[in-house]
């Protein structure tokens, strides 16, 4: 494959990529708490192309690598800049109020860490998050088997009527910090993973009763940007094509006899 039609075919492959982060971004601009994604890219070494192995036979191939540099690797960083905080009224509602900090949650598969405060009730009265795990306190997970359930702005749970005037705390949310965001991998839509060896830490902090954090995902922008990498993957898709067809041109050309 020639340098041109390997440009094209690379940076086609880079536009469909981009193009997968951005629907996903659109298709979640309603999701409680999501983080929209933005795709990484870094070009190609010449020592990593076949023409490095062969430099000898050709003494162009660094030249023309360098100057028309391929996609080597294509990854997705995560975006955490804070979402709108949108105030809903429901008493079990809850926003942070730094794009470092994170709820914790029970799964499986061990702790889990996100923004989305949606919490609810489960039949045992456990604070659970939307799709029902459970919602990590201080203490562990947060019971509260009474009426009139609350979250306080630091953080406290209560339930029930309070008693000589002072509130019934049964839990109090555990949010904690990442200094480095940059390392946590997205798991389950609006969770996320920390990598092995990466602790968080516990803050007190306060927080935004009856309030959500909405997606960080901008409706307008997103839609410009897919249909910019829409037609960027179509011109490159063409470019590839017209240099297959030049190629094939060429190399039926070559040693013809002129009559």
């Amino acid at each position: 494959m020639d340098i041109g039609t390997y440009l094209a075919a690379s940076s086609g492959v880079l536009q469909m990529k981009k193009l997968e982060v951005q629907n996903n971004n659109l298709a979640n601009i309603s999701t409680v708490g999501f983080k929209g994604q933005y795709v990484v890219v870094d070009s190609q070494n010449f020592n990593n192309t076949l023409a490095s192995t062969i430099d000898e036979f050709d003494p162009y191939g660094q030249a023309d690598q360098e100057r028309l540099k391929g996609v080597a690797d294509v990854r997705t960083q995560i975006d955490f800049s804070m979402g709108p905080i949108q105030q809903t009224g429901n008493p079990l509602d809850v926003a942070l109020r730094s794009p470092n900090e994170f709820f914790v949650v029970q799964t499986p598969e061990g702790d889990r860490y996100t923004r989305a405060g949606n919490f609810s009730l489960s039949p045992t009265g456990e604070l659970v998050t939307a799709d029902g795990y459970k919602v990590q306190g201080d203490g562990g997970p947060i019971l509260a088997q009474a009426p009139g359930v609350t979250i306080l702005p630091n953080g406290n749970v209560t339930a029930g009527p309070a008693i000589g005037g002072v509130p019934n705390i049964v839990g109090r949310l555990r949010v904690v910090r990442f200094d480095d965001t940059s390392q946590l991998r997205s798991v389950e839509g609006t969770r996320f993973k920390a990598p092995d060896g990466q602790q968080p830490v516990s803050v007190e902090t306060l927080i935004e009763p009856q309030s959500l954090e909405m997606s960080n995902v901008s409706a307008i922008s997103g839609m410009v940007d897919l249909i910019s990498t829409n037609r960027a993957f179509q011109a490159y898709t063409k470019a590839a094509q017209t240099l297959d067809s030049l190629n094939q041109v060429a190399v039926s050309q070559v040693g013809r006899r002129q009559q």
